[in-house]
């Protein structure tokens, strides 16, 4: 089971999330914030967005929203965004 263990918030709508296999990503919410839902529409506000936490591993945001592990993992791959953290070492 994957994890993410650190999240450290980017320019714009970004994202740099760290998981528990040794990998890291750089994944653009954008998409997400433009679904304009109850629970997307807060994520406009830059403050609000970046005030993402992690909670049994997911993105978590204080409105309900939670995004699991596993499925920004798979999005990341998809995006080819997905990177082992020995290879910045």
């Amino acid at each position: 089971m994957i994890n993410l263990i650190k999240i450290v918030p980017l320019e714009d709508y970004s994202l740099k999330l760290f998981f528990s296999d040794s990998t890291y990503a750089v994944l653009d919410f954008k998409y997400l914030i433009d679904t304009k839902t109850i629970l997307t529409s807060p994520l406009q506000d830059k403050k609000y967005f970046q005030s993402c936490f992690i909670d049994f591993g997911a993105l978590c945001w204080k409105n309900g929203l939670e995004l699991s592990a596993e499925s920004l993992y798979i999005k990341a791959k998809q995006n080819n965004s997905l990177f082992s953290i020995q290879e910045v070492a």
